[in-house]
């Protein structure tokens, strides 16, 4: 599998696994199985989510519609929390006005091991992140 070499060679530790029962369900549903062949340049989804964990790829974004950190703040503080992640799913571009989307989950304690294994570019983005958070934690 070819997400499983690039996941070794960057050191992610993503196992994906034709035993988990989630993709058998997940591709029963779509009235497909592991012997079904797709066309030319279909991709098949085999679990419901995009964790990083299970194979998701993050995306950095560089500049976000203020709607969005609105959005983010507004979650963080009706789940009572003062830091989270949030997953979601959206059509369209993230310098946009939110349109469409859904909230996948909200994170009281998000990792950030699988993004800052990337690279050292995304490895230097976690470390200064997590240090303007325990700046912000400190003022309050």
């Amino acid at each position: 599998m070819k997400k499983q070499r690039e996941f070794a060679a960057s050191r992610r530790d993503t196992a994906l696994t034709l035993g988990d029962p989630r993709m058998r369900t997940k591709l029963k549903r779509e009235m497909l199985s592991f012997e079904s062949v797709p066309k030319r340049g279909e991709r098949v989804a085999l679990l419901d989510n995009a964790n990083l964990s299970t194979g998701g790829e993050a995306r950095e974004i560089r500049r976000l519609h203020p709607e969005w950190k609105k959005l983010a703040i507004r979650l963080t503080k009706d789940m009572g929390l003062r830091l989270c992640g949030i997953d979601l799913i959206a059509d369209g571009a993230l310098e946009k006005k939110p349109r469409k989307f859904r909230i996948l989950e909200v994170n009281a304690a998000p990792g950030l091991d699988h993004y800052a294994r990337g690279g050292r570019a995304q490895e230097r983005t976690v470390e200064k992140m997590y240090l303007k958070v325990l700046k912000s934690l400190e003022k309050n």
